[in-house]
């Protein structure tokens, strides 16, 4: 009997053991899951780019749709913010409750589909005014659209949180519709902290307005192309920049995707495959302007189709070569310019 009892004891005190084990291990997780984001980049002297969607409309796990972030000065933005991109941003640790502005390159929906949750989640880690949402006309009318589809849920969270934690004046997205510039020239989105933001038109028709980005800081640029054809404009705003991220797809991948579809009877998709050709960059035409402009790091995004594999990626670049750092592009990604 006292047998029993000592082997039952020593039982108990081991799942007592084991639990108190758990408890710390869950508290280690809460805590890292707390301390996790990267605040130290809204310090940083330096500018840092982040992939956080390289993806297309075409159905990628491993790609959320269209989104860069740009960190310097203090400042947190994300141009695009495509179907997926916040887990992708949230996943990289940055610093969401900084986010102090999105810019729009167009209003496809693999580029906006992510702004309610871009808006609402960041609101919900922690920015407590106004988000700032950046683009050429017709921006406000999407801001809108989402504040209306989003606006039971904002109600609800600040009703269930209270003001206090949930100010619903932090809830708002504000548009802010930049004029478009005439001709080649740019446009100046803003300039603070020493981060300058310059908008410039690129050739997406029929789609229109489309527009690119660039960022000076510290001596730094970093340009954004958007979605593009080969555009002249996009190398005179991409000269003395230390990177180019440039959109970009793979014609004779297309091109084969589309025959097969057509060889299947399926004349529609393969109709639309070539249509993607038409106001697109091919990676060879990417290269040629990031050539001509003198980039020295050319980062291709927004791959069409997204190569998923070494042999995939060999076929995407199809040979392309680059005098300088040619980096096919992956989210979560990250690129860090020293200042000069």
């Amino acid at each position: 009997m006292r047998s029993s009892r000592a082997v039952a004891v020593a039982v108990a005190c081991l799942v007592s053991i084991a639990l108190a084990a758990c408890d710390r291990l869950a508290d280690r997780q809460v805590e890292q899951a707390l301390t996790r984001t990267r605040t130290d980049l809204l310090k940083s002297p330096d500018l840092h780019v982040v992939l956080c969607g390289t993806g297309t409309p075409l159905p990628d796990p491993a790609r959320a749709g269209a989104c860069t972030a740009v960190i310097a000065g203090g400042e947190f933005i994300l141009v695009d913010v495509g179907p997926g991109s916040w887990e992708t941003v949230d996943l990289a640790n940055l610093p969401t409750a900084g986010l102090s502005a999105i810019l729009m390159t167009h209003f496809h929906s693999d580029h906006i589909g992510d702004l309610g949750e871009a808006v609402t989640q960041s609101w919900i880690a922690g920015r407590t005014k106004p988000l700032d949402v950046y683009g050429p006309p017709g921006v406000a009318q999407v801001v809108e659209g989402f504040e209306r589809a989003y606006a039971f849920d904002a109600a609800a969270r600040v009703t269930h949180h209270r003001e206090s934690h949930m100010p619903a004046a932090a809830g708002r997205a504000i548009a802010h519709e930049v004029s478009m510039p005439d001709g080649d020239g740019g446009a100046l989105v803003f300039d603070r902290n020493g981060l300058r933001v310059t908008m410039f038109r690129v050739d997406h028709a029929p789609v229109a307005p489309a527009v690119g980005y660039r960022f000076d800081f510290a001596g730094r640029a970093v340009v954004v192309s958007g979605d593009t054809r080969r555009s002249p404009n996009i190398v005179a705003h991409s000269r003395g920049a230390d990177i180019l991220v440039h959109e970009a797809m793979q014609p004779k991948l297309i091109h084969q995707a589309s025959a097969v579809a057509r060889r299947l009877g399926r004349d529609r998709l393969a109709d639309m495959a070539e249509d993607i050709v038409t106001y697109h960059t091919s990676v060879a035409d990417a290269v040629a302007v990031a050539t001509e402009a003198g980039v020295p790091h050319l980062v291709l995004t927004h791959l069409v189709p997204g190569p998923s594999n070494a042999i995939a990626r060999r076929l995407f670049l199809d040979g392309a070569t680059f005098d300088g750092t040619l980096t096919l592009g992956t989210d979560g990604m990250e690129f860090v310019l020293p200042p000069k």
